[in-house]
This record gives structure tokens, sequence and C-alpha cells, in this order.
């Protein structure tokens, strides 16, 4: 996928809400999966992804079933709008996503509690709560994320462009 259809993509305004690039859409989409304490998914992704994973085996390896398992990929394919975006942004974002983002949700209690404000949540999706009533902290973490993610983007590039000139230096080194 074009490298620089995906920084601007990222780079576009962040969270403006009056436009909300498809790249920013599935970033806020998997940063809410880990703020609201479902760190599962975001491994689950990537596995499913990366071919390790068979949606057959997400139940026993992460309680997930396969056909949450796909429509957690449908509803990212849907949100990119392109299925190559949606797999480099899980398969680039998700380790990020994973390493910086703290859960901001309690599973552990029943109902579950948010740690923010400390609300039980009764009858309400954590990711819901968050989303509506912790925009500004959804919003912080995204921003984070794709600061990091544009620097990931921008050493693979410059990795890249090094061992293409490293190969046509040797396929130059070589006619002589």
């Amino acid at each position: 996928y074009g490298t620089l259809y995906i920084l601007a993509s990222i780079v576009g305004n962040i969270m403006d809400k009056g436009h909300i690039s498809p790249a920013i859409e599935v970033l806020e989409y998997l940063v809410l999966k880990k703020m609201a304490g479902r760190p599962e998914v975001l491994e689950a992704l990537i596995e499913y992804l990366g071919g390790s994973l068979p949606p057959s085996q997400a139940n026993d390896r992460y309680g997930i079933s396969k056909h949450q398992l796909r429509g957690f990929v449908q509803r990212i394919n849907e949100k990119a709008g392109d299925r190559r975006l949606a797999e480099f942004l899980i398969k680039m974002a998700t380790p990020l996503i994973l390493s910086m983002v703290q859960s901001k949700i309690d599973r552990s209690k029943r109902p579950e509690v948010c740690m923010i404000c400390g609300r039980r949540l009764v009858n309400m999706f954590p990711e819901d709560h968050l989303k509506k009533h912790h925009y500004e902290y959804l919003e912080e973490e995204v921003r984070k994320v794709a600061a990091e993610l544009k620097k990931a983007i921008a050493a693979r590039k410059k990795e890249k462009t090094y061992v293409e000139a490293n190969a046509k230096e040797v396929s130059i080194g070589s006619v002589s």
C-alpha cells in the first residue's frame, strides 16, 4: 500500500469531528478496544491476519467466537474503506496500541467499572461509555498512537530506501 497515502491519511486532521480519515477511524476503533479492556481482541486480530490463528481456534485462545472475530475484521475493513489499508494498520498499529494504551475499564468487576469516572457500567458497552463520556481521553490516545505510527512508517520507509539504494550499488558494482 502506498506509504505516502497512509501517512497522509494519518497526518490529516487527526480527530477533526467534521471529517475523520479512514486511518484514524480504524485507529480509534482499535484504541477503543484496548481502552475498554479488550486486548485479547487486538491480539486475536494480529494472529488472525498473520495466519497463525484459524477463526475456529479464536474461542479457545481468546474467548472470541469465529463470528465475532470476522465481525471485528469486517468493521475495520468498512472503516478503512480498503482491506489492504485495514490490514496494514492492524499489523503496524496494534502492537503499538497494546504497549502504549492503558485499559480504562475494570472488567474484573460486575458490572464493569470505568476507572476514569468510577461509574458502574450497567447495561452499557464499555466502548460506548468511553466514546460518549471520555472522548478527550480516546482522542489523546489516538493522537499518541498516530504519532508513533508515523515514526514507525517513516523509519520503515527509510530502511526500505536504504535497502533499495544498497541493491542498486551492488548491481552497479557487479556490472563493472
